[in-house]
């Protein structure tokens, strides 16, 4: 018995160096911030000149601006600058009591890639973009991937154990785009962002929601560390695991829906059938596919009891 840390075991978790167990996302390890100035839970424009405004109170605010919804004009578009963002005293102080033995820390960027590129656009002129646009659009999401590399590094000089970010690419059935123009647009942009990251040796956690599994192979491809949540009801899990074991782990995938709307004894048999599916061969964090409100107590106490149970290896 090794009697790893939970730090110690996440990390040979994710490296699939041997873990005691799989880790479980209520182990508090992690030490998140975001520099001050690129997301709030509020009405607010951002650095892109995006237009923000929160629809349901306790929701996150959604895009009603798009400053650039024609890339004809993309040559008077202004990108940001990542040095406008803010390292507050506050983070700063939160920064320096972290017990670095303990937890691990991770630099936070909301909104990375696809995600930035249609809140500046919008949805539809964006995607249309792609099509009639293509050389713009090349243009456009290398200019929002340079952004997001020079904020990580100043994430690095910081010294963050890792780097992570939101980038929803799916709906329930399938990619917002083909696979091919995937692969032609944004991934390329992937490569550059992460570059620096990646040559430090630190972790890259890419957050997506949705239908990912035509995707997932590439994106362990490219030094993706973990992703996360493998919406259960959106991907086939087990294709997931044989087109990344070995190389990208993967987190979440217990059914918020059986969570939200289960039994406890419910719980018990997705946490098994889950584990049955991502558990072997290392490469999984266990939790939820989703977070959402309102899910009962008891059902979280079973989802982590029955993970601490059968989740040794």
């Amino acid at each position: 018995m090794a009697n790893l840390s939970p730090k110690e075991n996440y990390l040979a978790a994710v490296r699939f160096a041997g873990p005691d167990y799989v880790p479980r996302g209520d182990e508090p390890i992690w030490h998140h911030f975001q520099f001050e100035g690129n997301f709030r839970l509020a009405d607010w424009t951002d650095l892109w000149g995006v237009r923000w405004e929160v629809g349901l109170e306790g929701t996150v605010p959604f895009p009603k601006g798009n400053p650039l919804p024609d890339l004809d004009r993309l040559a008077d578009y202004r990108f940001p600058d990542p040095g406008q963002l803010e390292f507050t005293a506050e983070q700063r102080d939160a920064l320096a009591k972290v017990d670095r033995g303990e937890k691990l820390v991770g630099g936070s960027l909301t909104y990375l890639l696809f995600e930035r590129a249609w809140a500046v656009m919008g949805m539809e002129q964006f995607l249309s973009a792609l099509v009639t646009h293509p050389a713009e659009v090349k243009v456009f999401l290398h200019g929002i991937a340079d952004y997001a590399r020079r904020v990580f590094d100043r994430y690095l000089e910081l010294g963050v154990d890792a780097v992570s970010f939101s980038e929803d690419l799916g709906t329930q059935r399938a990619l917002m785009m083909s696979p091919a123009m995937f692969r032609e647009f944004i991934l390329p942009e992937y490569v550059y962002a992460f570059a620096d990251v990646l040559e430090a040796g630190k972790l890259v956690l890419f957050h997506s929601c949705g239908c990912i599994e035509a995707v997932a192979a590439d994106l362990a491809s490219i030094g993706v560390s973990v992703l996360n949540p493998i919406q259960a009801r959106a991907n086939d899990l087990a294709k997931v695991k044989a087109d990344t074991v070995g190389r990208m782990a993967l987190e979440g995938a217990i059914d918020t829906a059986i969570l939200a709307g289960g039994t406890p004894e419910d719980v018990r048999a997705e946490v098994i059938r889950v584990m049955e599916i991502l558990k072997p061969g290392g490469g999984y964090i266990c939790g939820p596919d989703q977070g959402i409100p309102g899910v009962p107590p008891e059902n979280y106490q079973a989802l982590w009891d029955t993970a601490r149970e059968v989740g040794r290896y």
